[in-house]
């Protein structure tokens, strides 16, 4: 009764995004007061601990919330300046004489460096590709996929910083005893790219015009595909620092190869045959370096922290590390203020406000005005899941004297199926047993369909994955990946994604077109993706 009990929130989330179309963050408010409800009454959770329970959820969940709170700020400040009108513009010059190598450079290779450093390609490019004679559906579906392979580093990685930090703070440990680095956890997720990656290409060009235009950018789309991909797993095996640069580094390297394939086939790179009056206009009054002057700055600090060894050690695990500790017991949150993407974002706005003025009668006051009015949903959303994966992560949590003799919270190793996660994992673990890691593929497409984002499900269900691969002797990291990979691959396929990018194009109502379009990809994608999550989990000593 207890584990149908359980389910209670996440069916009630999914009813109101599915049948209802409630907004992600609405919803999640509702599934966070439906968890506490739950672990109280039936899983005998203290009413305090899960309030410090959701408090911790909310410092764990600063590495990807800030990242979006203050990409928004940035992103509306380059709207209002014309920084980011200039780079659509200089965007809008791609390869306009050749389809393939087109879509795969503005939404694979720029579509993964827009998203790493905080931009949201689903809402920058649909434009774009619409101005270039592209259907409503295929101009929304293509940004929309284009840099799903590369979802896990999105907003400077936050996801692979998530994850790890989950994982150290659950205890898990690799099979030599040491805990798990950003390198580790994002070697797992790259593993699956030079696969992944070409598939996305390839279909991308049989969705934007069936086999006559695969044909015709097979090649393109292979070249792309596996420069992504084996570009991202060349630099998570042999650069550790490169990990929260990875969509920029992987896209300026797949772009020079790109170019070089293009020069050899003499196709010409830039046209400016299809820009506009207007464009030439803003050419003339913005010159291109400071339109790209918040995102080069913030480049340029993500690197001085994170490939300065003493900087970076300093940062991130030494004293300015900023570890919170909520209860006896608890392990703590690093909060890294100072190393976290964020906060450079921030940092690099305001330093390129020095060179960026508000144009055409905005002001900083009506920066902040708009700002205000963008900020609260998706912050929201990305909070309240974080919230509930760690009310759910904590239930049943019983403070006394643990086997170590040290009075603070802990879960009786006698009455683990007294917390959700656990209950979850030992349940999923005995129902689907070698077949888990499939299973779980498929579930990780479900909650990126609900949540809307890979670190939201990666939070909801690292835990859960983590007991479920250890009960039937997999290996954890490649589970958890699998979910992670499949979660990304939602992004083509969530509601609020693909709402937005209808709605930069005034298209409001064509998502359901679109998602009626790229469903049967999504579901191929992930197909492959668990395929390979079922051999990594099994191949790969636990």
């Amino acid at each position: 009764m207890n584990l149908l009990i359980s389910f209670i929130p996440i069916i009630v989330m999914i009813v109101m995004i599915v049948g209802f179309k409630v907004r992600g963050d609405i919803t999640g408010i509702v599934g966070w007061i439906l968890t506490i409800i739950v672990a109280v009454a039936f899983f005998n959770t203290d009413f305090v601990f899960s309030l410090l329970a959701s408090l911790k959820g909310l410092l764990a969940s600063m590495a990807i919330t800030g990242m979006g709170f203050f990409a928004l700020l940035q992103i509306t400040f380059m709207q209002e300046t014309g920084a980011l009108q200039r780079v659509v513009v200089w965007i809008k010059t791609f390869s306009h004489g050749d389809k393939p190598c087109q879509i795969m450079v503005i939404n694979v290779i720029l579509g993964s460096m827009l998203v790493c450093v905080g931009a949201t390609p689903a809402i920058i490019l649909p434009p774009i590709m619409f101005a270039m004679g592209y259907s409503t559906v295929i101009a929304v579906a293509l940004p929309c996929i284009g840099y799903d392979s590369l979802c896990t580093f999105a907003m400077l990685g936050a996801t692979v910083v998530t994850l790890t930090d989950i994982l150290t703070g659950a205890g898990f440990t690799m099979i030599d005893g040491t805990a798990p680095t950003l390198q580790v956890v994002a070697q797992y997720f790259t593993n699956y790219l030079p696969v992944i990656t070409p598939a996305i290409c390839l279909s991308m060009l049989f969705m934007a015009g069936g086999a006559k235009l695969l044909k015709q950018g097979w090649l393109a789309a292979l070249i792309t595909g596996l420069c992504m991909g084996g570009f991202a797993f060349m630099f998570a095996h042999l650069v550790p620092q490169s990990i929260v640069l990875m969509g920029v580094l992987c896209g300026a390297c797949s772009l020079v190869v790109m170019l070089l394939y293009m020069k050899i086939r003499k196709v010409q790179f830039f046209d400016r045959s299809g820009l506009t009056e207007e464009d030439i206009a803003l050419e003339k009054e913005l010159p291109l370096w400071k339109g790209l002057l918040p995102w080069a700055l913030l480049i340029f600090f993500c690197v001085i922290t994170n490939f300065v060894g003493p900087l970076k050690d300093m940062l991130y695990s030494g004293p300015l590390e900023m570890r919170v500790i909520l209860w006896p017991g608890d392990a703590g949150q690093p909060m890294r203020v100072i190393w976290n993407a964020y906060f450079w974002v921030l940092v690099s706005t305001l330093i390129s406000s020095i060179w960026l003025k508000p144009r055409n009668g905005s002001s900083w006051g009506t920066i902040l005005k708009k700002w205000n009015k963008r900020w609260a949903p998706p912050t929201i959303s990305s909070i309240v899941y974080f919230m509930i994966a760690y009310v759910m992560m904590y239930s049943g949590y019983t403070f006394g004297t643990n086997a170590a003799g040290v009075e603070c919270w802990f879960l009786d190793p006698a009455n683990q199926d007294s917390n959700i996660i656990a209950l979850w994992a030992h349940s999923a673990a005995a129902a689907f047993g070698w077949w888990y890691p499939v299973a779980n593929g498929f579930l990780g497409l479900l909650a990126g369909f609900v949540t809307g984002s890979e670190t939201s499900t990666i939070a909801l269900f690292a835990n859960y994955n983590l007991i479920s691969a250890q009960d039937l002797g997999l290996n954890p990291l490649a589970v958890i990946a699998s979910g992670g990979v499949a979660a990304g691959l939602a992004s083509v396929i969530t509601p609020v994604k693909l709402q937005q990018s209808a709605a930069s194009l005034d298209k409001v109502g064509a998502e359901s077109q679109v998602l009626r379009k790229v469903l049967p990809y999504a579901l191929i994608l992930v197909t492959i993706s668990v395929v390979m999550s079922q051999i990594f989990a099994i191949t790969i000593p636990a």
